[in-house]
């Protein structure tokens, strides 16, 4: 768990009249679920990739936990990023998807095991791990990536609005899911979406961006006390 800072970020593309992110400032301290809600080019999906370090800034820091991170790849940060799409291996089982960032990394076959097991229980994936990803519903897919990010134990965790693409009562059963999920893993989280539907009743705080400024920062409805 770590807080997460972005101090005086900016975002420059080459072609575009105005930044993607324009000197932005936040904070998100420990274990703080923060709900980002902007329209479409609002730079929701740049400042997760930024804190991902996917994106490099063209100006200003992003720190984890304290740690100026600004310089280091994104394959040596503490910050997972679920994208919309799920992007899961066809060839493996829904175990092997969620284990196969750990045995990249040399984790131990009894914590990866302990590790997917944790994860599939609290997204509701125990009975599917045999399975191909071919055999799954869209959501039980973005659960599965859900659960692949999860296993990683991130300091930060980052999602690009995963409901987007599902059905209004399945985006009522993966927002519970994710619900469990935060508040179980007290994990430092951002959600980005254009809607925040049922997660503004568990976020911490919802922050409105717009033009890549931050133009509202309030309190969610299941804001926790300091």
């Amino acid at each position: 768990m770590a807080s997460l800072t972005l101090d005086g970020v900016t975002v420059r593309y080459p072609d575009a009249a105005t930044p993607a992110l324009d000197g932005l400032d936040l904070y998100a301290g420990d274990g703080q679920f923060v709900v980002i809600v902007g329209p479409p080019r609002a730079g929701k999906s740049t400042l997760l990739r930024v804190v991902a370090g996917q994106e490099e800034p063209t100006a200003g820091r992003v720190l984890i936990g304290g740690v100026d991170v600004t310089a280091v790849p994104a394959q040596s940060r503490d910050a997972v990023l679920v994208f919309q799409n799920y992007a899961l291996y066809p060839h493996m089982s829904v175990g092997d998807n969620m284990s196969f960032a750990l045995r990249v990394a040399g984790v131990p076959d009894d914590e990866r095991r302990e590790r997917v097991f944790e994860a599939a229980r609290l997204l509701d994936l125990t009975d599917r791990l045999d399975h191909s990803p071919d055999e799954l519903t869209g959501p039980q897919r973005q659960q599965v990536a859900l659960a692949r990010a999860v296993v990683r134990r991130p300091a930060v965790l980052l999602m690009d609005d995963p409901l987007a693409m599902l059905s209004p009562d399945l985006k009522d059963h993966t927002a519970d899911l994710i619900r469990t999920l935060v508040r179980t893993l007290d994990v430092t989280t951002l959600h980005a979406t254009a809607d925040p539907g049922p997660l503004a009743s568990v976020a911490d705080r919802v922050l409105r961006l717009d033009s890549g400024r931050l133009m509202e920062d309030t309190a969610g409805t299941g804001a926790r006390a300091p």
